[in-house]
């Protein structure tokens, strides 16, 4: 007969993204995750495994949550400039909360050396793609429905830029930059969606 599980594998799953997240994959010692976690070593490396395999799950983790909070919404049949603008009023939003601190888990990623992991590096390159997809859908269908006119060409440029514009805004709250530089930004963004 198997032992029963003694935690709640999503709890501890969500303990491990918020450690990774705060302190990176470099700053995080396995120290540090049973301390997060409540679990010990051989607990973690049973349930999840290794501390890279934590810290792949927790890249996914955060895929799936901020995919479904953020990008969502643009990647639906119905999405337009309205799902665009609201998404860049709630970045600037969070600029001026204490949430804002922690920026993308993604675009911190990036900046760290196992950036250059295979699997790491395709989680980042697919979570961009997904950015600037969901920007480009929502552009397409405002151009259907006349929201916007946008040939193809200006359609891919847009989503380029507005792709730059909600890295950087995650990229600069972690920072601690100013919440009214990365208003700044956003607005600015609107405007070129006006």
């Amino acid at each position: 007969m198997s032992r029963q599980i003694a935690y709640d594998p999503l709890h501890v799953r969500q303990c491990l993204l918020r450690q990774f997240w705060a302190q990176g994959y470099a700053g995080t010692s396995l120290s540090r995750l049973e301390e997060a976690s409540g679990l010990d070593r051989r607990q973690l490396y049973n349930g999840v495994g290794d501390k890279r395999a934590m810290f792949l799950q927790a890249l996914d983790d955060f895929q799936e949550t901020a995919g479904r909070r953020f990008l969502s919404p643009l990647e639906a049949p119905t999405a337009g400039l309205p799902e665009i603008r609201n998404l860049l009023e709630t970045f600037a939003a969070l600029a001026a909360t204490e949430e804002s601190q922690h920026g993308c888990f993604i675009c911190s990623t990036s900046q760290e050396d196992i950036a250059g992991d295979a699997d790491v590096k395709r989680r980042i390159e697919s979570y961009f793609d997904r950015i600037e997809a969901a920007y480009r859908n929502a552009l397409m269908r405002a151009t259907e429905r006349g929201e916007i006119a946008l040939k193809p060409d200006e359609a891919e440029s847009l989503s380029a830029f507005l792709f730059g514009v909600h890295v950087s805004m995650s990229v600069l709250a972690r920072a601690g930059q100013p919440a009214a530089r990365i208003r700044a930004l956003a607005d600015q963004a609107l405007r070129a969606i006006a």
